[in-house]
């Protein structure tokens, strides 16, 4: 044992890669010399020799290695050094107590055509390599002369950089070469890789952007160069610009509707209440006049009290629908339980009257319940039975059908809700259309009514996070499909 110590001095001093085997082929020391092969000492400590061994040859190199013989023979073997390169070796092994094995691994001289088969096939693998990636990729030596090119630059000759003085940072914009040629000493005196972006000026003017990793060559001898991969993201940077454009825009645009909306809404409810006044004036004279003068009228003139009448009526009923949709935008929902069968019997009930003058009816099976404001819900149903009676076809007494089912569970459910009737119907080139503000498909004389109900009905659909869509109706009619979650969610502004 007085012999360990020195033995411990030839194994770190060995010029050789050498390490100390464990009986199952896990590496239990190993000396500096395998820096040569780009390992540090402790990152191999612990691993098996086989990952060192080329997979075809290893089962059989470890054999020999750990076959318990004195092997006064070498053996012909590659290990891989940490950039995956395969090296020719000389493998010689000693038996060590404990059941271990000393292994000193001597690079074997390759003669010339050995030699010459390998340059042949490195310059083979770095020109498949380097011709199948996608990005540019250059070396150059220490001093920043270029030595290869995987594929020729835009707008510059390749024998323009190729061996030429300071060639490695001539296509970079003169600004960022200071830049650059700091990150470039960098790479060389400390080995690291640097990650960045830079721009090139092209022969025409033109600018490219790119985004690139530099890193250093390692020979025998330490760094010999370095090697630049570097991503053409041109394209790519313009549509970002050209995306932050548009988003800039668009929110001016937001900003600027949600600006017009507050407007158009304040204006809506503001002309509603002016016009209030007036018309109550025109509705209460023509009354006075009616009822005092008619009979000293002749039919012409009352006529025409008729005629002011039945407009102002209209001009009420279209002063309320929009004081109505204003409210829906200014006003937020006061959100709570609704159980929607006790809900339709209520609006079954208000419009008990026009039902019975139709001959129509109004069924409605099992409803679910709700959360939502009571106020707006009642409104939306109130105005699609009410249509569906209004809108009924001349032969047919009314009947409307509402239907419902919930999908999903927990807070993704939704209510689905049919309301079907056997009415005139819509084409459907007008199902969209329908639900704008003022729409009317029919003319004044034949149905009465402002065009808002079904704009409405829209309205508070979206502000609940809901909508309502036309569907197919089996024969005559029309069936409006309604989805609203069952469990409330944000208002939506502006809806």
């Amino acid at each position: 044992m007085q012999d360990a110590p020195h033995r411990e001095a030839f194994f770190e001093l060995s010029p050789c890669p050498a390490l100390v085997l464990e009986a199952d082929g896990t590496i239990a020391a190993a000396n500096r010399a395998w820096e040569r092969l780009g390992y540090e000492a402790n990152a191999i400590v612990g691993r098996p020799l086989k990952r060192l061994l080329r997979p075809s040859t290893a089962d059989a190199t470890l054999a020999w290695v750990t076959a318990g013989d004195d092997k006064k023979s070498v053996h012909h073997t590659d290990l891989r050094a940490a950039g995956g390169t395969w090296l020719a070796h000389d493998l010689s092994v000693g038996k060590l107590e404990g059941g271990r094995f000393a292994v000193i691994a001597q690079p074997r001289l390759m003669t010339e055509d050995e030699l010459r088969e390998k340059a042949e096939l490195a310059t083979a693998n770095w020109q498949a390599l380097s011709s199948a990636l996608a990005d540019f990729v250059v070396t150059a030596d220490t001093d920043g002369v270029v030595q290869t090119l995987n594929r020729d630059p835009p707008g510059i000759a390749p024998e323009a950089l190729i061996g030429q003085p300071d060639s490695f940072f001539m296509p970079i914009s003169p600004d960022e070469r200071p830049a650059l040629r700091e990150r470039f000493a960098r790479v060389v005196s400390s080995g690291e890789s640097l990650t960045y972006e830079t721009r090139v000026t092209y022969p025409d003017g033109s600018i490219g952007n790119f985004q690139s990793r530099l890193g250093p060559i390692r020979g025998a001898k330490g760094i010999i160069g370095v090697v630049l991969v570097t991503r053409d993201i041109t394209l790519q940077r313009r549509a970002e610009a050209a995306r932050r454009v548009a988003e800039k825009s668009l929110r001016e645009y937001m900003f600027q509707l949600e600006r017009s909306n507050s407007e158009l809404e304040r204006f809506a409810s503001v002309a509603s209440h002016d016009l209030q006044e007036p018309l109550r004036k025109i509705q209460a004279f023509s009354e006075r006049l009616s009822r005092k003068f008619a009979e000293e009228l002749p039919q012409t003139g009352r006529d025409y009290i008729a005629r002011m009448q039945d407009a102002a009526r209209r001009m009420q009923n279209l002063i309320n629908d929009l004081l109505l949709f204003s409210r829906l935008s200014t006003k937020g929902r006061s959100d709570s339980d609704i159980d929607l069968n006790k809900l339709l019997a209520s609006v079954v009930s208000d419009l008990e009257v026009r039902i019975e003058e139709s001959g129509g009816a109004v069924e409605f099976g099992p409803m679910p319940t709700i959360e939502g404001d009571r106020t707006r819900m009642r409104q939306l149903f109130q105005n699609l039975v009410a249509n569906a009676i209004k809108f009924r076809r001349p032969e047919a007494a009314p009947v409307v059908k509402i239907t419902s089912e919930v999908e999903g569970e927990g807070k993704s459910a939704v209510a689905i809700i049919r309301v079907v009737d056997n009415g005139i119907g819509i084409e459907p080139r007008y199902r969209e259309r329908i639900f704008g503000i003022f729409e009317r498909l029919h003319g004044r004389g034949k149905y009465d009514g402002t065009g808002i109900g079904l704009a409405i009905c829209r309205k508070i659909c979206e502000q609940h996070g809901g909508s309502i869509d036309v569907g197919d109706a089996p024969g005559h009619g029309t069936t409006f499909i309604i989805r609203i979650p069952v469990h409330a969610v944000e208002e939506k502004q502006g809806a």
